[in-house]
Parts: C-alpha cells; structure tokens; sequence
C-alpha cells in the first residue's frame, strides 16, 4: 500500500502530465506556506508569486483554500524551479539559499525575484543548466 504523500513529497514535481493535472484542479494553499517555508519568504513576497495581494494570501491559508489555475501555474513556476535547484545542488536547504541569493548572471537579483515572470524563470532554468554543466556564469 503507499504511503501518504509527507509535506517534502509536496514539493516535488513528478512529470508535465501530473503537473498538468495538479494545476488544474488547484494546488493545496499547503503547498504554497510549505514552499514559503522552504524558501523562507515573507507573506507579502509569496502572494507577489501567487499574484495575489497579502490580505488574500492570508484569507487563503485562514480558509484552507484551493488555488485557482493562475496561482496553481505560478506556484508550479516555483515547484518546478526548486526541484531543478536541487538536483543541481544536492539538497533542498542548499537550493532554497541559492534560490534567494543576488546573483551577478542576474544582474544582481535573486532567482526567485526573476522568476516572478515565465521568461524569468527561463532564464533561471537556463543558469541552473550552465551550473550544472560547470559552465562558469
């Protein structure tokens, strides 16, 4: 029999298909604190990545909500890019610093700032693949 998934299992992004299905019938709010957690980011910055206002944020996790399909795409956006940061780092905790650290390849700004856009985190995907490929950036 399977395990129940754990708050880590979350997290993780399985395939598109799965993603697919998973966003549209809306992420868990559990899943987006629990990525606010890992990330270590303030309220205000994880409704700027749901695309939400703080006061929504806050009445969706009061309300133990389910995401609606554009903060479920944008949350994903988030999921995808720590999953990619881990395999590249070797763990979640070394992924979520790298993820909020200014980075010169970004002009300065943090990974997860640039990926508020979905060309932004392109761009991020792009620079964790150099990084893996030990291309100096």
């Amino acid at each position: 029999m399977p395990s129940a998934p754990t708050a880590e299992a979350d997290l993780q992004v399985s395939n598109d298909t799965a993603a697919d299905a998973q966003i549209r019938d809306g992420y868990p709010i559990d899943v987006a604190v629990r990525l606010q957690e890992v990330l270590d980011l303030s309220d205000e910055r994880m409704a700027e990545i749901l695309g939400r206002s703080r006061r929504t944020y806050r009445r969706y996790r009061n309300a133990d909500k389910r995401l609606g399909l554009s903060e479920s795409e944008r949350l994903f956006r988030y999921l995808r890019l720590l999953s990619r940061a881990e395999e590249v780092f070797g763990s979640q905790e070394k992924a979520a610093w790298w993820m909020n650290e200014p980075n010169a390849a970004l002009d300065g700004r943090e990974p997860v700032e640039v990926a508020l856009t979905a060309p932004g985190a392109v761009v991020v995907e792009d620079l964790l693949g150099g990084l893996e490929h030990g291309f100096p950036l």
